[in-house]
């Protein structure tokens, strides 16, 4: 299906895997796709969702308030009261295997920056069908970003839904894709 997939849905693709390897997921949520839609989109239609208040920055904002993921403080504090000092075990971890190993083990086991390609969530997949689906709806020749927009809220994730409807109704979101859909026909 990727072979159909237009440049902005490509980039979309793209963005949406780093926004979630950023996130420590361990797969490509709904939300994440429709924070890379909206680095993604056209200027045009960016710049009408933004009018809604509708923008990457404002999703990734909400996304990233979900996630707040303790630091190795807070961690430390934690382990301190059971008698472990964390800084000690970090500096035996990095003296037995090399400089960074600590951190390194605890990126590679998603704590923080995920490594490699993350798998699509099955909601996720449920998206991009249906964006294929807006496609052929509005007889394109390729899938675009406005085409996964539109995808988006039919596939009924309710978090990537409540990121939608925070700042535009879906029937508004939808007679402003179809109109440009129109214009570029």
């Amino acid at each position: 299906m990727f072979e159909r997939f237009g440049r902005h849905a490509r980039v979309a693709v793209v963005l949406a895997q780093e926004e979630a390897k950023e996130l420590g997921a361990n797969a490509i949520e709904p939300q994440h796709l429709l924070a890379g839609v909206l680095q993604s989109t056209s200027r045009q239609l960016s710049a009408e969702l933004a009018a809604l208040g509708l923008s990457a920055d404002a999703v990734r904002d909400k996304l990233s308030a979900g996630t707040s993921e303790p630091s190795f403080d807070d961690d430390a504090d934690a382990l301190r009261v059971l008698g472990i000092d964390l800084q000690t075990v970090r500096d035996r971890v990095n003296r037995a295997f090399g400089a960074g190993s600590f951190d390194n083990a605890l990126s590679s086991s998603g704590r923080r920056v995920r490594r490699g390609t993350l798998p699509f969530a099955k909601a996720t997949k449920k998206v991009l069908e249906l964006g294929l689906r807006e496609a052929l709806a509005h007889k394109a020749s390729v899938i675009d970003s406005e085409h996964l927009l539109l995808g988006i809220p039919r596939g009924g994730d309710p978090v990537a839904c409540g990121l939608i409807t925070e700042h535009v109704e879906v029937e508004e979101l939808r007679r402003s894709i179809d109109a440009l859909c129109r214009k570029a026909a």
